[in-house]
């Protein structure tokens, strides 16, 4: 036990590459965090951190000594969790990246559920795009990730994978289509999520296989509201897997159906070969009954 508190500040140094910015969050002086660190490496007899001109990465050594660092870290509170149950009280904390579609609808709604269950359960949710969030997983940053089209790499393993359609939002209007073609989307004022994430790689295939040419008036990782600022409605693809449980999106919103475009992936994983503490294994085990259920 007598390491935990210096693999917990060899993490944060590795999240924030930085001694200086590490010591700020973890109230120590980093004078003080230095000297542990090197403490550590001349137990080890290696150095754990490559110094930069920039703040501080992984050695070679050290990325071998820091999986099996949080892999203690973990079990530590895996086992701190299960003597809470025991104990009758479920605690625990979860982090979990997730992309931006599916952020305020189902993933809020399913921590809402679960947290009226376990209320001493607390969450920690960073949004993040559908490659980053493999890095994140791999450097302990995060126990679970809930992601739309994910940009796979190895070291993942899928958990839960749901296919959902991909709805247009469009403003709620009398005698709006209940279906469009794709001929139709030119007649709206388009908003596309942002390049680089696997949502707008996925549209991006779509619409070039069909040869759309579509005008993009915005570009958003976030729900927008429908509106017709430009004097044409707005049109948003969104999974609609979320808006089902986004009470913002029901306000003043229509989804239409879009014709001859194939469903989207949702996906939900962790890190290869790592143990999950109790309460994440359980809300792992809660979403992923949701997808497939």
């Amino acid at each position: 036990m007598r390491h935990v508190q210096i693999y917990t500040a060899m993490r944060t140094v590795v999240q924030e590459g930085s001694f200086r910015k590490a010591s700020e969050l973890l109230a120590i002086s980093p004078s003080s965090l230095t000297r542990q660190i090197k403490a550590l490496e001349e137990e080890i007899g290696d150095a754990l951190f490559d110094r930069l001109s920039d703040g501080v990465r992984l050695s070679t050594i050290g990325e071998i000594y820091y999986r099996c660092f949080i892999t203690h870290l973990d079990e530590l509170r895996a086992a701190s969790e299960t003597v809470s149950e025991l104990r009758g009280v479920r605690i625990g904390h979860i982090r979990i990246g997730v992309s931006a579609e599916l952020a305020d609808g189902f993933l809020q709604s399913a921590i809402n559920q679960f947290r009226h269950r376990h209320p001493k359960v607390t969450f920690e949710v960073s949004r993040g795009g559908s490659d980053g969030f493999a890095t994140d997983l791999v450097q302990g940053r995060i126990d679970l990730a809930l992601i739309l089209q994910p940009l796979y790499r190895t070291g993942i393993t899928t958990l839960a994978v749901d296919h959902v359609p991909l709805v247009a939002v469009v403003p709620q209007e009398a005698g709006q289509q209940a279906t469009l073609r794709s001929a139709d989307l030119f007649e709206y004022d388009v908003i596309l999520p942002p390049i680089g994430t696997g949502l707008r790689a996925w549209l991006d295939i779509q619409l070039k296989d069909k040869r759309l040419d579509l005008p993009i008036g915005q570009v958003s990782e976030s729900f927008v509201r429908p509106n017709r600022a430009s004097g044409r409605p707005s049109l948003q693809f969104w999974p609609a897997l979320d808006l089902e449980a986004s009470p913002d999106a029901a306000s003043g919103a229509q989804q239409a159906m879009l014709k001859q475009f194939p469903t989207v992936q949702v996906v939900l994983c962790q890190q290869e070969g790592r143990y999950l503490p109790v309460a994440a294994a359980r809300f792992a085990a809660y979403i992923s009954e949701k997808l497939q259920g």
